[in-house]
């Protein structure tokens, strides 16, 4: 009878134990002790997005914080130069995954060390894993003053994000006439009051997830042709699909004055939600813009010149053919020779790529508002790799190309 009771009681213990493991497995990863692992980071070039993945058998939804520190150049102090947000999401198998997104655009080159710590609310875990990546490059020598004189006032542009899946990392950039080193406030506002309710099917738990706002301060960087750049990293694992916005401003405005008191420019984002059963997520098409893009343009223009610029990632020293061309001409018949004549303006030009932060090249080309027919404002500029035969004067054309439309809004004088 003894040896019957045992019989029960292991079976019932065993059942158990299945019962127990088949639910670790459904919901995700479990262990006495946190586990954080560092995948291997390569070498980059100053002004990369540097992505950091790993892995952990922390529980999706929680945080890490990722101190980065420089160890070569040795610094005055041990304190982290900045602090990354990573997010956990659902793994496969025993572990689930992070990542977090670095803008290296402020840190110079030299090496760093990746210092990870899980965060409950206010509370900080003991360090859980480290890791090491070097940063090359040089950065640039600005060209030029930015020009802030009596007419023109100071100027911020964004180059307009567009659209990324939920979960993707961006690169925010955009340009500005203030001085290097100036500090700018930047703000990521949904712009809807969307919310996502969602009911987890195996535990019945509920869960209501809000937009989020998001913030930051960053530093003027020096650029080309006498327009600065800016720039900020964007992980947006916990957003929620719905339509955001941008705003960059100068950081000592006060809050209630962000978006009214200028310098300032806004850009939409939006952001939707990833295809769950693709490996890979949608890859944005911007494939006339590959290899070469063009700034935002300001909206307004005081001096009498003004300066287009962009960005490469044609090695410096390359020869750019730059194109202004009207998208109307005014048409007039000559009753002499029973012809049509017309009346255009823009500009063309050649630019040389200058060396800019990173892998990244610069470029800019300064027009003169006086060429510039104020009855003709709508113009596209056309940049490419193309080149003219100075025997035939022929366009050669090249490989990569870049368009867009340019619609100054006043050219108040």
């Amino acid at each position: 009878m003894k040896k019957k009771y045992l019989t029960y009681a292991g079976v019932v213990a065993a059942a158990l134990l299945v019962i127990m493991f088949a639910g670790i497995l459904l919901s995700g990863p479990f262990s006495v002790f946190s586990t954080v692992t560092i995948d291997p980071i390569p070498d980059h070039a100053v002004g990369d997005l540097v992505i950091i993945t790993g892995t952990t058998n922390l529980m999706a939804g929680t945080v890490l914080d990722l101190d980065i520190i420089a160890v070569s150049p040795a610094p005055n102090t041990k304190s982290p130069l900045g602090t990354v947000d990573a997010f956990i999401v659902r793994g496969g198998g025993m572990s689930n995954t992070w990542s977090g997104a670095l803008d290296t655009s402020a840190l110079p080159p030299g090496e760093y060390l990746v210092k990870a710590y899980w965060v409950n609310e206010t509370v900080r875990s003991d360090l859980l894993a480290t890791s090491r990546f070097r940063l090359t490059g040089t950065k640039p020598v600005p060209t030029g003053t930015p020009g802030t004189g009596d007419l023109q006032p100071p100027q911020i542009g964004i180059n307009p994000p567009g659209t990324l899946w939920r979960g993707e990392k961006l690169l925010v950039t955009g340009t500005t006439s203030l001085p290097e080193g100036t500090e700018l406030t930047y703000l990521i506002i949904q712009q809807s009051n969307a919310s996502v309710f969602t009911v987890n099917p195996k535990t019945g738990d509920r869960e209501v997830r809000e937009g989020l706002t998001r913030s930051g301060v960053v530093n003027v960087l020096p650029g080309t042709g006498g327009v600065n750049r800016w720039s900020f990293a964007v992980d947006s694992t916990e957003f929620i699909p719905s339509e955001y916005f941008i705003i960059v401003t100068l950081e000592s405005i006060k809050t209630e004055r962000i978006g009214i008191q200028p310098p300032y420019d806004t850009a939409p984002l939006i952001v939707k939600e990833a295809i769950l059963d693709n490996a890979t997520l949608p890859v944005m098409d911007t494939s006339t813009c590959r290899h070469i893009t063009i700034d935002a343009f300001p909206t307004r223009w005081a001096d009498q010149t003004f300066t287009i610029t962009g960005t490469t990632d044609l090695p410096p020293g390359t020869k750019l053919l730059v194109r202004v061309n009207p998208t109307e001409y005014d048409l007039t018949m000559n009753p002499e020779v029973k012809h049509f004549a017309s009346s255009m303006s823009g500009a063309a030009g050649t630019v040389t790529v200058e060396k800019g932060i990173g892998d990244t090249g610069l470029w800019s080309m300064t027009l003169d508002k006086e060429k510039m027919d104020p009855d003709l404002r709508k113009y596209v500029v056309n940049i490419s790799n193309s080149w003219i035969d100075n025997r035939t004067y022929e366009t050669i054309s090249g490989d990569t190309y870049c368009l867009k439309r340019l619609i100054p809004t006043s050219w108040s004088s």
